[in-house]
């Protein structure tokens, strides 16, 4: 369990957690419990072949589905219970409330994204500026869905953005994502005037605030970046926590094989602190390209190595 939350959490992996996350990654190939043996079959995941990547794309959006559509002790049961019908019983609701889930979430990023498109300034050619930090709120927003747009927008736009709303109690609740621009935990940590209470790490957070000081969390998040840059630019500080993409090596094609896979495996499990390595291929010529998916949204670039054998790369939501 302690494997399980660590690498769904977003935390860094690195140290105390690596070793959890690696010793974790182990147990779970042999847990007993009922519920998650029966997930792992709904999933059609091989739970001797099972990786960090498994449990970040598969299990874990179906265990915090549970509490994102508001019903978490159905979660609690999967992994509790010890009889065999109501594991399967469970471990299907939670797959389908998970697709629920997904359809709630993608009508809530086309409604954000709307949202900040139409507040966002652009240039003279009617292009957008690029934005040091967006923040957007709704009342009507459910907070426990908004990690999830938060994160989808961060990853295109790569800054930092903080999205509010209300459920039941007259505090509003957000979470954040930094898109890799800054360390959220610095960031507000600055800006901490505005907040109710905050909590996170580099990569993700959650906050609270005010109706009184919410139209205040733009400027004050703005304010605090540009801080945080004039420190570093002064030295003050000796990081900001942006990250540009570096090759970690070159490789060719042919080395695209079963001995490279092995090597990079030791490294593993993989995620923040320790991210997966980034080859560069040089020269690279595409044989086909290819588009998959219900929608089309998935691109499939196929590459050929020196005696012609076709060597296929996938990038998901290209």
């Amino acid at each position: 369990m302690v494997g399980l939350a660590t690498l769904s959490d977003m935390v860094p992996l690195t140290g105390e957690n690596r070793v959890f996350a690696y010793y974790g990654l182990k147990v779970l190939k042999k847990s007993p419990r009922k519920g998650l043996n029966e997930l792992l079959s709904v999933l059609k995941l091989n739970r001797v072949d099972l990786t960090e990547d498994d449990i970040g794309f598969s299990i874990s959006p179906r265990i915090n589905a549970a509490s994102r559509m508001g019903i978490p002790m159905d979660a609690f049961r999967l992994f509790a219970t010890t009889d065999d019908n109501e594991a399967s019983t469970l471990a299907r609701h939670l797959d389908k409330i998970n697709s629920e889930r997904k359809g709630k979430v993608a009508s809530l990023v086309k409604e954000v994204r709307k949202h900040v498109e139409e507040r966002s300034p652009s240039t003279g050619s009617g292009r957008q500026q690029p934005r040091k930090v967006i923040v957007a709120g709704n009342p009507n927003w459910r907070p426990a869905l908004l990690g999830l747009v938060a994160n989808s927008l961060a990853e295109d736009m790569r800054c930092p953005v903080f999205l509010w709303g209300r459920e039941e109690s007259p505090e509003l609740k957000g979470s954040c994502r930094s898109g890799g621009s800054v360390d959220l935990s610095l960031l507000m940590r600055e800006a901490s005037s505005v907040f109710s209470d905050f909590g996170g790490h580099k990569e993700a957070g959650g906050f609270s605030t005010t109706l009184e000081k919410v139209h205040l969390l733009e400027s004050e998040l703005e304010r605090a970046y540009e801080k945080i840059r004039s420190d570093l630019k002064s030295g003050k500080r000796s990081d900001l926590g942006e990250s540009d993409l570096v090759a970690d090596a070159a490789l060719s094609f042919d080395e695209v094989n079963d001995r490279t896979w092995q090597e990079v495996q030791k490294l593993a499990p993989f995620g923040v602190g320790n991210p997966k390595p980034v080859f560069l291929f040089e020269n690279a010529r595409v044989r086909r390209i290819e588009q998959f998916g219900k929608e089309k949204q998935h691109l499939k670039l196929i590459f050929a190595k020196s005696d012609g054998v076709f060597v296929p790369a996938i990038k998901f939501y290209a």
